[in-house]
């Protein structure tokens, strides 16, 4: 145990270098290769120093966790996004894993072995199919209104790492957990990407232009390091 809040496991690896990881709330020590014990002790008290500042600091956050029930058990979720969509997700023990839409939501069969990392990952796409027209609407709203420029295609999917990307093809991927935040900062990440036709960086210039086309951008995005995005991983 780290202190009384975290937990923590060790692998050696064959990596150059020892790193760390955070799955739900455990911190994952990865050892470099050919280390000494007193080297391994040095490395794992450093990593664990680290990690356990930053679970401490993401733990400040509010979690976006739509889920949660169904992974803990539920067989059944009502999933509510901030703009009002509702959707039922039911969980059934089928022989295949597979999905069935409805008009109230979708009903997965879980079939033998399913993992609840690929449960989770199933859950979030399931949510991505039936929101990306919303999404897409908004984005070509907000392009049609700042920056008009070419866009190739939009995508929506769940990543645990970042709220969106724009591609060097003119694709803009947003992360489906912004449907469940406020209004403004979904508007703020769609802006922050499209400003990236412009300016292929995080330049001064880019900024610039970010905050002459939302005034409020500088603000948005101090609020938007308030959320966490949960993992994939298995849920206690």
């Amino acid at each position: 145990m780290i202190g009384k809040s975290f937990s923590y496991r060790i692998e050696h690896t064959r990596n150059r270098q020892s790193r760390a990881v955070v799955c739900d709330d455990i911190v994952i020590i990865r050892l470099a290769r050919n280390l000494r014990p007193a080297e391994e002790h040095l490395h794992i008290t450093s990593l664990l120093r680290r990690m356990t500042r930053r679970i401490k600091r993401e733990q400040c956050k509010v979690p976006i966790d739509p889920f949660r029930p169904l992974l803990g058990g539920a067989k059944e979720c009502l999933v509510t996004t901030a703009h009002g969509s509702r959707y039922c997700f039911a969980l059934v023990s089928g022989t295949h894993t597979r999905a069935k839409r409805s008009s109230e939501g979708w009903t997965i069969s879980i079939g033998p072995g399913l993992r609840h990392a690929s449960l989770h990952r199933l859950l979030w796409r399931l949510l991505s199919l039936s929101e990306a027209p919303y999404l897409q609407r908004t984005i070509e709203g907000w392009n049609a209104r700042t920056f008009r420029v070419r866009l190739k295609a939009m995508r929506c999917r769940f990543t645990s790492s970042q709220w969106g990307s724009c591609s060097h093809r003119g694709i803009i991927t947003l992360n489906t957990a912004l449907l469940f935040l406020p209004q403004h900062l979904l508007v703020y990440v769609i802006v922050h990407e499209l400003a990236h036709f412009r300016h292929r960086n995080h330049s001064p210039a880019y900024w610039h232009t970010v905050e002459m086309t939302l005034p409020t951008a500088q603000e948005d995005r101090n609020l938007l390091k308030n959320y966490r995005l949960p993992s994939l991983s298995v849920h206690a």
